[in-house]
């Protein structure tokens, strides 16, 4: 055992989607998932020994019970005996927690490289991914930098993003904490959705027709396909029973204004969201200041966001 870990994670955001597990115990998908890892709201996580006997866990500072207990329960999938008792957690997040923002996806990758470390188990990519998506699923994908695929048989993989001009906006719409978590919405979903079958099923076409894009290095397809992949979730979201919604009137809005930007003037720019009201904005990096002053005048705020290269890795440690 470790004195002091400091380890850090990247959030990843899907170009194409993960929504819905097939196998709920092993954390499983029933499609492929694209994301990119990005270099704005990373967590940082540390783990340490105390000058006491209890288990202390804080979260931005702040004691959460029902975190803590999600905490202990994943960090007991690494060694069921494991004592916690004299050790203290204290995780940062640098964005919104959530908020559809991916903070569970970099919170669980930065625990999981830092419970590895710590404890000295030393476990591999292929074991450690494993564990990681028990504790949330796309967690897995922020393991990785980059581009990162996770396929339906719980394995990760690297992908050659081919395009190094690109960036990723984030649209803030709301930053509150979402009214249905992804776990319970991804169930209902699977259960009562119509359209689920079919989602799945375009899911695969969208993951291989968004590889051939980066073969061909074709933006344009890969934004138009990354956009009707985020659209098409969340019209399974509104069929399911009851209808989920994440997407608020001012999401709308910056959907119509980023697609019409795409129309009347001819600029790359193309929208996806997640389980929640933000908007991403995929575009290439000297389209960003005509696209925020569109924002900007609407009364929006944009933060822009490079692609991370450093994936999930320890920053600091004392034996």
């Amino acid at each position: 055992m470790m004195t002091y870990v400091k380890a850090r994670a990247p959030i990843n955001i899907a170009l194409i989607k993960y929504w819905g597990k097939k196998d709920i115990k092993e954390v499983l998908p029933y499609q492929p998932s694209l994301s990119l890892s990005l270099d704005i709201f990373e967590t940082e996580t540390v783990i340490q020994k105390a000058d006491h006997n209890d288990f202390v866990f804080k979260i931005n500072n702040i004691e959460d019970d029902k975190i803590k207990h999600k905490v202990e329960t994943f960090i007991k999938l690494f060694d069921i005996n494991i004592n916690l008792n004299g050790i203290e957690i204290h995780t940062k997040n640098t964005g919104p927690t959530a908020a559809g923002l991916a903070s569970s996806a970099s919170g669980f990758a930065a625990l999981a490289v830092a419970v590895n470390r710590f404890f000295n188990f030393n476990y591999n990519l292929d074991m450690l991914s494993s564990l990681t998506r028990k504790g949330s699923g796309s967690a897995i994908r922020s393991l990785l930098p980059k581009a990162v695929a996770w396929l339906p048989d719980g394995h990760i993989e690297q992908v050659d993003f081919s395009f190094d001009d690109v960036c990723l906006g984030v649209v803030i719409i709301n930053d509150q904490k979402k009214s249905i978590g992804s776990t319970e919405a991804m169930k209902l979903s699977v259960e009562t959705s119509p359209l689920y079958t079919q989602w799945v099923k375009q899911s695969f076409i969208d993951f291989e027709a968004f590889k051939e894009t980066l073969k061909n290095k074709d933006f344009k397809k890969l934004g138009n396909i990354t956009e009707k992949n985020a659209l098409l979730m969340h019209e399974v979201c509104h069929q399911t029973v009851p209808k989920i919604q994440y997407l608020s009137p001012s999401s709308y809005d910056v959907i119509s204004l980023i697609q019409s930007l795409r129309t009347t003037l001819d600029i790359d720019c193309y929208v996806t969201m997640d389980a929640g009201p933000n908007v991403k904005v995929l575009t290439k990096i000297e389209y960003q200041g005509t696209i925020e002053s569109h924002l900007n005048e609407k009364g929006y705020d944009i933060l822009w966001s490079g692609i991370d290269k450093k994936g999930a890795v320890i920053l600091d440690e004392i034996r």
